[in-house]
């Protein structure tokens, strides 16, 4: 009865790892653009890409359940053990057609996730170099505020340095 049912599990795991691939790609699209946003220094944009790149990662991990759940149910109607079953371990127990094709999935999704990760990793860079830009800027801004001590002629220092004030409640 199990082996009736492996092309139907193998044709519903494959539907969603290609809704995987479609996913990651639009991922990976709005990684990049996000790098171009960053240089820009567009708010608006950045949000947006924000709110995109969320609704994208959420569908990942909807998709990555179902595709658990579709690969141990082949999994166990293979008569395989093993509690996380790995696509090229299900394609070495298959025919030649749909092995190959988990085989193709699997390198696809791979380098997908790979790109998926540089582009972040090179986009991690960019913000914390913007903020290491900013505190600095905050820093030296908050240096120029500051009330600066100075000696008087009786030899004593005159004026407490206080935190900077951007604007004065004297008007």
């Amino acid at each position: 009865m199990a082996e009736r049912l492996i092309p139907q599990l193998v044709t519903t795991l494959i539907a969603v790892l290609e809704e995987q691939i479609r996913v990651y790609r639009h991922l990976l699209d709005v990684v990049r653009k996000e790098k171009t946003i960053l240089i820009s220094a567009n708010l608006d944009d950045l949000n947006e890409n924000n709110r995109s790149k969320e609704a994208m990662l959420i569908r990942i991990r909807a998709l990555e359940i179902q595709r658990l759940e579709s690969a141990t149910a082949l999994f166990q109607a293979l008569g395989l053990k093993g509690d996380f079953p790995r696509l090229l371990e299900i394609a070495r127990h298959l025919d030649t057609e749909p092995a190959d094709k988990l085989r193709n999935i699997h390198s696809v999704l791979d380098l997908l996730l790979r790109r998926v990760q540089e582009h972040n990793s090179q986009n991690e860079s960019l913000v914390q170099a913007a903020l290491t830009s900013i505190t600095g800027a905050m820093h030296t801004l908050k240096g120029t505020l500051t009330d600066k001590p100075t000696y008087q002629k009786k030899g004593e220092v005159e004026g407490v340095p206080t935190a900077g004030k951007l604007v004065s409640r004297e008007a």
